[in-house]
């Protein structure tokens, strides 16, 4: 009987971790909303409309016209954008609901993740795989229907892998027909896409291939053993960490220092049948000082602060290298002038390293390497949100989409770093705090 009574209340306290009454997030929940006097940008035709307002109707963008000449409903509530920027919802396609706490284990955390990707615009994400996607699943269940707080999720399956893969929670596939049968049974769970990790073997990923692509869904890959051209003419559809994952392609050691020339014959003909075969490319912009900043530490746990700070002062060794990094830039850039797509995510789940403040640092990190704010903004909206199928119902700032925006202080288009100013986020309509939503993940990251 006790164990009953403890089980009920254990559940309840798990229901009001998750709801955690999101009045106290929500700052605007009109049935009609006017956005008067905005910056608005403009990711299709790359540009930035001054002085207009956005008319939000049932979660929906009814209207875009300039100040003024808008036609405002009586009794409509209208809130004033003076000095602010809009920019439509983040769509971000390497992230994750887990944490790696240590002991290469992943720890789900369905309370602080959604609520900072949500604080920092992030309206739409897919996830890179997890340990048990029941729990991405599950938890995507509870914010479609409201009872959760935290953006639209798209959910990659398990991290499929060979027996020598190095997580605990790879889910082993050794051959075509356990691939197929793996492939199959999650997505009848309600995954979308699959991912596939570093010692995947050429049989194992031609099963997950073959069943995926049969219902229409894709598959990307962190490679490692495999190199991308073999994956490309397999059939893969998307390759994380862009060029990092394919090393073995240009004859480069993981762990060494690089050094790689954009012209060499080994890059060009990558390229070419990266695009031949309409691979879409996710970056995930990494930089050192991206890793234990200590303005975040107050999201930590105790435990994980304790952690961090012991890392600060031995660095790991398997942290990707700031001058590997670097040069994948260049070869991403080459890419995209030959015809390829690149898309963003910000992988972050390790090492103090926090949703939203990662995915903001994704984007700055991409406009320092040299594409312009609109160009990477571009990458962050309707580029994810065409991969992923949904650029009819958001992406961009048009008339019928959802109203998923992001409004911020300053103007990102000309300095990039204002896209951290973020004060409200709206999502299909709902107008959330930023500043509300973090307050309330300070010390979770770590524990749940």
């Amino acid at each position: 009987m006790n164990q009953i009574i403890l089980a009920a209340c254990f559940l309840l306290f798990s229901e009001a971790l998750l709801s955690q009454s999101k009045n106290n997030f929500i700052t605007y929940d009109q049935k009609e909303i006017v956005l008067q006097n905005a910056r608005i940008i403009d990711v299709v035709k790359g540009k930035v409309l001054e002085g207009y307002s956005i008319l939000i109707s049932n979660g929906k963008i009814k209207a875009i016209e300039q100040t003024g000449k808008l036609l405002v409903p009586a009794d409509v509530h209208v809130i004033d954008m003076n000095g602010k920027t809009i920019l439509p919802g983040l769509v971000m396609l390497h992230e994750h609901m887990n944490y790696n706490t240590g002991a290469g284990v992943w720890q789900f955390h369905p309370v602080s993740f959604p609520k900072l990707f949500l604080a920092a615009g992030v309206t739409t994400l897919r996830t890179a795989g997890g340990e048990n996607p029941m729990y991405d699943l599950n938890l995507k269940r509870r914010i479609d229907k409201g009872e959760a707080t935290g953006p639209r999720m798209f959910v990659t399956g398990p991290m499929f892998n060979d027996v020598s893969g190095g997580f605990l929670g790879d889910f082993i596939i050794s051959n075509y027909e356990e691939g197929r049968k793996a492939t199959a049974f999650w997505a009848e769970k309600g995954c979308t896409s699959f991912k596939v990790y570093s010692d995947i073997s050429r049989e194992a990923l031609r099963g997950v291939i073959d069943e995926a692509h049969a219902r229409g869904l894709t598959i990307t890959g962190h490679l490692g053993k495999m190199s991308c051209t073999e994956a490309a003419n397999l059939g893969i559809d998307n390759i994380e960490h862009s060029f990092g994952s394919c090393s073995s392609d240009l004859n480069l050691a993981w762990d060494s220092t690089w050094n790689v020339n954009p012209e060499q014959k080994a890059v060009k003909d990558l390229i070419r049948i990266l695009i031949a075969k309409n691979i879409v490319l996710t970056a995930t912009p990494f930089a050192d000082n991206n890793f234990g900043n200590v303005s975040l530490f107050d999201y930590l746990s105790t435990d994980e602060r304790k952690r961090i700070e012991e890392y600060l002062k031995d660095p790991p060794p398997f942290l990707p290298k700031e001058v590997n990094e670097r040069q994948l830039r260049p070869l991403e850039k080459l890419f995209i002038k030959s015809g390829g797509r690149v898309v963003l995510g910000a992988d972050a789940a390790d090492l103090g390293m926090l949703p939203g403040f990662q995915n903001h640092n994704a984007i700055v990190t991409m406009v320092k390497a040299g594409w312009s704010p609109l160009e990477v903004i571009k990458m962050a909206t309707i580029d994810g949100a065409t991969f992923l199928k949904v650029e009819h119902e958001s992406g961009s700032i048009d008339v019928g989409k959802n109203a998923d925006l992001l409004i911020v202080s300053g103007k990102p288009d000309q300095t990039i770093e204002d896209i951290r100013n973020v004060e409200i986020v709206f999502r299909n309509g709902i107008g959330y705090n930023s500043k509300a939503l973090r307050a309330r993940t300070k010390g979770l990251v770590g524990r749940y």
